[in-house]
């Protein structure tokens, strides 16, 4: 079982983005700590939007990951993760899609590298229901992590959060 945590400040960012733009596919990257990147835990600390519509765009795309892993290399962090919220219209939450592209960018320098898929529509995190897929690169390739023990920082922000996005 991978236990991966999401700090409020990454899993609202996230949830922010995709709520910002409904109607666009968004995506952004995940920060960790570089000391947290374990053999079966990852801490995602924050999480860097990137794109909305059109978020295959190569070269604007390299240049972010330079300035982000800058950035991250600076206060200890590395890429560890994408994030990819299909549009609201669409509701394509699968892990098959050229979206890998960049997930495989950040995995040749991250070798503990994680995909995640959020469900715009479904972004409480109550009862254990969590609105995140989670694959993890294997031999490669990116596998559904199975079972994955996905935990919140104890915070306000996250609270705050999600009652913004309910009464939306």
């Amino acid at each position: 079982m991978t236990n991966i945590k999401f700090s409020g400040k990454a899993y609202c960012k996230m949830i922010l983005h995709a709520m910002k733009y409904p109607h666009c596919t968004v995506n952004g990257v995940l920060l960790a700590k570089t000391s947290s990147l374990g053999e079966k835990e990852v801490e995602f600390v924050d999480s860097m939007p990137l794109f909305h519509i059109c978020v295959n765009l190569t070269p604007m795309a390299e240049i972010a990951l330079m300035q982000i892993d800058e950035l991250a290399s600076k206060k200890g962090l590395t890429i560890a993760g994408y994030y990819i919220v299909p549009d609201n219209i669409s509701r394509d939450n699968v892990f098959e899609k050229s979206y890998h592209r960049i997930a495989e960018k950040i995995a040749s320098n991250c070798n503990k590298s994680y995909l995640v898929i959020v469900n715009s529509t479904n972004t409480t995190i109550h009862k254990g229901n969590v609105a995140l897929k989670i694959a993890q690169l294997v031999d490669g390739n990116y596998k559904p992590c199975e079972n994955p023990n996905i935990s919140f920082g104890t915070s306000d922000t996250i609270n705050a959060c999600i009652s913004l996005v309910e009464n939306a």
